[in-house]
């Protein structure tokens, strides 16, 4: 027996430490685990999911509006003179034969469309970008007609005040790229050949003053 005491001795000793160990591996969370932040997600740390979730939609730029196009032009066969100003959704017409028969029309330019009404007169047409093709009724009087694209200071022109004397005046002139001007001014509401104004400045003279008509569109 006393010579296997060493023996047992040993492997009890052995058998402690082994307990040992273990206890502390244990309670240290063994040698392999990660210590919270080192590598794991500490408790209440956001997930990049979540935190890509919460992120504000970037915004978005709003379309620019559309600017206004002008188009001008002759009825068939010459009698009366067109100007037509499409912006967006909405459009405002001027037809004139030069001496007496005019009216100012609105509407809506919708898909190519045109259709438009005013007092005295109506018109209906489709258009690009380029031309507007379609008929006009003015003082029970019809044309059809076709009126292309132009730029300043070809278009519409208008004229609306009281003027000295206490007249109320109001003038609408169509300049074409000919060069021509095709208009009608009516001195309290009693219309006739508009005077030549100057298209570089819109300035007009009626009775001797000079006044200021704003192009349109």
């Amino acid at each position: 027996m006393s010579q296997r005491t060493p023996l047992l001795t040993l492997l009890t000793g052995a058998g402690v430490a082994a307990v040992l160990l273990m206890a502390g591996m244990a309670a240290t969370g063994g040698p392999d685990d990660e210590p919270a932040g080192a590598g794991g997600t500490a408790p209440g740390a956001s997930s990049t999911p979540a935190a890509e979730a919460s992120a504000p939609a970037p915004e978005r730029t709003p379309e620019p509006e559309p600017e206004p196009v002008t188009y001008v032009g002759w009825v068939d066969g010459g009698g009366a003179s067109v100007a037509i100003i499409v912006d967006g959704d909405d459009t405002v017409a001027y037809v004139c034969d030069g001496a007496a028969a005019e009216a100012w029309l609105l509407g809506s330019a919708r898909d190519g469309e045109l259709d438009l009404a005013g007092e005295g007169g109506s018109l209906v047409a489709s258009y690009d970008h380029r031309r507007v093709i379609g008929q006009a009724t003015v003082a029970g009087r019809s044309w059809t007609f076709t009126a292309a694209q132009v730029a300043a200071p070809e278009g519409l022109y208008r004229f609306a005040d009281t003027i000295a004397g206490g007249a109320e005046v109001v003038g609408g002139w169509i300049v074409l790229p000919d060069g021509s001007q095709v208009g009608v001014l009516a001195v309290d509401g009693d219309p006739g050949p508009a005077p030549r104004l100057d298209p570089g400045t819109g300035v007009v003279t009626i009775d001797g003053d000079q006044f200021a008509a704003e192009r349109q569109g």
